[in-house]
Order: structure tokens, then sequence, then C-alpha cells
């Protein structure tokens, strides 16, 4: 006598268990570490195209989006087709696009920085030096940004460049695992 409520250990109503594609996961693996060994080796060009590109695409499906779920109401339509012009504006002109975005997440930094600090400021009672050195870094690397935009960039793109490269390793690996598990 078995125990099993559904005999084969199967759900009901459903068949046999299919196995994953192992394919699936090489393709994109391979198309992903691919990338982030582009953004290693050409750092800056190709960070500055693909974070252009992604930037454009995103506004055109924004807008794309907008014109689709408004169907002609209101404001939404000017204002999805700026996103639509400012996303080719975007793709357009690569360098304009990066260093305008370099130079708002350098902005940011510092007020965010600058703000961090005048809390920890007021604070003085019970303050944790963590509570000013981050404050501190973050104040310090803004201002490089804003000096040296090229080499923020730089070092952005490597560091997801290296990132998207192991992701990329990781899922070769396991479409290779589940390739030696159909056997």
């Amino acid at each position: 006598m078995s125990w099993e409520l559904i005999p084969g250990g199967q759900e009901p109503g459903r068949g046999p268990a299919r196995r994953f594609p192992w394919g699936v996961p090489l393709a994109l693996g391979v198309v992903t570490a691919l990338l982030g060994l582009t953004l290693l080796i050409w750092p800056f060009f190709a960070g500055s195209r693909i974070l252009a590109f992604l930037i454009g695409a995103a506004l055109i499906g924004n807008g794309l989006a907008a014109i689709v779920g408004s169907r002609g109401r209101g404001f939404s339509t000017p204002a999805a087709v700026l996103f639509i012009v400012l996303g080719v504006v975007a793709i357009a002109f690569p360098e304009l696009t990066v260093s305008l975005l370099v130079g708002f997440v350098a902005a940011t930094m510092l007020f965010i920085g600058v703000l961090w600090l005048a809390i920890a400021v007021r604070m003085r009672q019970g303050i944790h030096w963590i509570f000013v050195a981050l404050p501190a870094v973050l104040i310090v690397l803004g201002v490089a940004a804003l000096l040296w935009p090229s080499l923020a960039l730089i070092l952005a793109a490597f560091a997801a460049g290296l990132l998207t490269t192991l992701i990329g390793g990781s899922l070769i690996w396991a479409a290779v695992s589940l390739r030696r598990g159909e056997r």
C-alpha cells in the first residue's frame, strides 16, 4: 500500500513533468557574458552606447505605453510623444545622454551626502563615525564624478561589466548542469 495521494508524485490534472529547456539559459548566458566582456574590454564606448540605448528604449517604451493606455484622452498623449522624441534623441546622441546622466547622478550624490551630513551634525549626541564617513564618501564621489565624468562612467561600466560577466557565467554553468541532469 502506498501513502501517495497521487501516484507517481504528479500534480492532479497535469501530465508527466517536462524538463526545463537547457538551451534557453545557455543562450542568455552567452549573450550576457559577451555583453559583460564588452563592458570590460571597452568600458567607456560600450558603457555609453549601452546605457544610452537602454535609457532611450525605456523612454520610447513608456511613451508607447502611455499612448496605448490613454487612447487620446487628456494630456498624456503630448507627454507620450515627448517621451518618444526624448528616447530617439537619447539613442541618437549617446554622449549627451550619458553626460547628462552622470551629471544628474553626481548632483544627486552631492545632495544626499550634504543632507545626510547635515542631519548627522544636528544629531551631535551619540553619533557614530559611520554617519559622518558615509556622507563624506558620497560628497567626494559626487565631486569626483562632476570633475571627471568619463572616469566615473568607466568605473561604473567596468563594475557593471564584471557583474554582468559573472551573471552570464552562472547562467552558462546552470545550463550545462541542466544538460548533464537530462542524461
